[in-house]
């Protein structure tokens, strides 16, 4: 007796790689834990150096950074991982508002944030809803 295999199902979709920066350790595991639990791969790093590596190494959808930090800041960050890999989306967190950060017009997350607010900027920031745009190279 021929028994009939069950219809193949399509492979899963791989989640986005968010890279995940901050130098406050509990901040960092707290976000990769919520952004795990929602299915996405996570990196993480509290040293902006090896953020850059990182994200200039492998595939990163999103870098989601921490704005001050010692050794280099979150903005020069995101240009520098921008400019290396044009595809890598940027969402940015700070539990305070410089005039710079405000002059960038990027999404940045104000600490502290909740989880559901985390995750929709996240959404927001993949699909590629953020109001930021990047000025076309020259």
């Amino acid at each position: 007796m021929e028994t009939e295999s069950p219809p193949e199902t399509p492979p899963a979709e791989p989640r986005p790689t968010i890279l995940v920066v901050d130098d406050e350790d509990p901040v960092r595991e707290l976000v990769r834990d919520a952004l795990e639990s929602e299915g996405y791969t996570v990196l993480d790093t509290g040293d902006p150096l090896e953020a850059r590596r990182i994200a200039t190494s492998r595939t990163v959808h999103l870098l989601l950074t921490d704005v001050v930090m010692p050794r280099m800041n979150g903005l020069e960050l995101a240009e520098r991982v921008e400019a290396a890999s044009p595809a890598t989306k940027v969402l940015m967190m700070s539990g305070f508002m410089t005039p710079a950060m405000k002059a960038s017009g990027r999404t940045i997350l104000a600490k502290p944030f909740g989880l559901d607010d985390l995750l929709r900027a996240v959404r927001e920031s993949l699909s590629g809803k953020s109001k930021f745009r990047r000025p076309e190279p020259r």
